[in-house]
């Protein structure tokens, strides 16, 4: 199907595989990539596209499956140009596409605390507030103050973090909404604690997460009153695989792409690790993983 796209300042491309962009390292292509220039450029867009026209926002697809027929549609890529960072008193105003891991480096190099604690964990700003991103004693809505969106009808709003009522690995934005901006409360603190504190939540992840893999991190939430890699590991399924995707023997938690897996691969690991669990635990284990696209 062909749309009439509105002519912007940023980028078109057409017909653009994502595999290399995932961090599984599978999916289909998208039909339109587009990288807006600014702000300004992505209302532009959102106001005079045609209305028929899907729209789908990614970032770095750390957390994220593509499934092997690709995403029909448009997709947006704010990690190109929209990755400003601006420290104001007590606060820092940080573009959605700017990656979590620069934003850490960035407050640890100016003295201020901030998000120090998600050290290692990968992706970008916009993307850590759609999940509240954290660890078990800290997520991003401890520290997030409220986030800047364009909505459906490509209007700017900024939503307070009181009218999103984030919850565990659900940041609560609204369908059709496109985070763009997010203002973080940071503290002044000592560098060399703040060093110290991403010095141990790397060692740490190195111990216990397959770093260097083709992965996107944990696959399941972690269910009320249990830890989804004990149910895995109790209901046998720690050394499963499906064609070319298994389960990581460093953390059972982890699905890593062992060298020709497909994304349909990783959906039927997790059908049958979600099944698995079920029957021997009687818990049902929700994805953290977004799937997304056609199969």
């Amino acid at each position: 199907m062909q749309f009439d796209l509105p002519n912007v300042r940023g980028k078109y491309e057409f017909n653009v595989p994502l595999k290399s962009l995932s961090f599984l390292n599978v999916g289909g292509s998208c039909d339109i990539k587009f990288s807006p220039r600014d702000e300004e450029d992505l209302i532009h867009f959102i106001k005079n596209k045609d209305p028929n026209l899907p729209v789908t926002v990614l970032g770095s697809m750390s957390n994220t499956l593509i499934l092997d027929g690709g995403i029909r549609g448009c997709v947006i890529d704010l990690t190109k140009h929209l990755n400003e960072i601006e420290f104001l008193k007590n606060s820092a105003r940080v573009s959605s596409g700017a990656k979590l891991s620069h934003f850490i480096n960035k407050s640890v190099d100016n003295g201020l605390s901030s998000c120090e604690k998600l050290w290692g964990i990968p992706g970008t700003i916009g993307g850590a507030v759609c999940m509240n991103a954290g660890i078990p004693e800290f997520e991003i809505s401890d520290v997030l103050l409220s986030v800047g969106c364009i909505d459906r009808n490509g209007d700017y709003v900024v939503i307070d973090k009181k009218g999103l009522n984030m919850s565990y690995r659900n940041g609560n934005i609204q369908d059709g909404f496109i985070v763009t901006k997010a203002l973080l409360k940071t503290f002044a603190a000592d560098v060399n604690e703040l060093k110290s504190t991403i010095s141990i939540m790397n060692k740490k992840r190195l111990q216990t997460q397959p770093i260097g893999a083709n992965t996107c991190g944990s696959t399941f939430k972690n269910p009320m009153g249990y830890r989804a890699w004990e149910l895995i590991k109790k209901s046998g399924c720690d050394r499963l695989s499906v064609g070319g995707a298994a389960v990581s023997d460093i953390h059972c938690n982890f699905l890593v792409n062992t060298g020709e897996a497909t994304a349909d691969d990783f959906v039927r690991l997790i059908s049958l690790i979600k099944n698995k669990v079920q029957q021997s635990t009687g818990v049902i284990l929700e994805e953290e993983v977004k799937i997304i696209g056609e199969n």
